[in-house]
């Protein structure tokens, strides 16, 4: 999973840094952090987790992005004690309608690549891959020139089939909703 993250950061810079000429606009790169709810079909716990995000804003209604997060491993004790954690890379189109000078709304459409594991207190660590839709909306405020801040809210992938009688011996992956905060610098 770490050579795929890695080789994932190295080709999203060196598309970001080679954009061609047509592609005027911004460059912007990011760290998000915030609740994240796991859930895994039976139940919903908020985590702490952060991501770091890649974008390009194309023109002032559009853009595109990439996020590179992961989550703590969290403890639960529905269906029976056990830990879960998260990393992702999601991928977006990023529809953004300028309100003020300052304040941008936006949308984010897109999918979201998935590694989730799941490991009963004395079991066995099962870890499951999915790939699914992402979507969310959120708020942007430019603080100057060159940093902005907002705030929002997203969700990857669909509600697990886990089940109480089957998710130690055949977990199902999880399913998250994020509410987080960020910090982009814009070059």
């Amino acid at each position: 999973m770490k050579h795929r993250i890695i080789a994932t950061i190295t080709t999203l810079l060196a598309l970001t840094f080679s954009m061609p000429a047509w592609a005027a606009g911004s460059h912007y790169v990011g760290l998000g952090a915030g609740a994240i709810n796991l859930g895994n079909g039976l139940n919903k716990k908020a985590v702490f987790g952060s991501y770091l995000q890649i974008g390009h804003h194309f023109s002032e209604y559009f853009g595109a992005e990439v996020r590179l997060g992961a989550t703590a491993s969290q403890t639960s004790n529905l269906p029976a004690p056990a830990k879960r954690r998260m990393d992702f890379v999601a991928h977006y189109l990023k529809p953004q309608y300028p309100f003020t000078t300052n304040l941008t709304g936006y949308a984010l459409i897109g999918f979201a690549v998935v590694h989730t594991t799941y490991q009963p207190t004395g079991g066995t660590k099962q870890s499951k891959n999915r790939i699914g839709y992402a979507y969310g909306l959120g708020l942007d405020y430019q603080l100057n020139d060159d940093y902005s801040a907002g705030i929002e809210w997203s969700h990857m992938l669909s509600k697990p089939k886990n089940t109480a009688a089957t998710i130690s011996t055949n977990f199902k992956g999880l399913e998250a909703s994020l509410f987080t905060a960020a910090v982009r610098y814009h070059f």
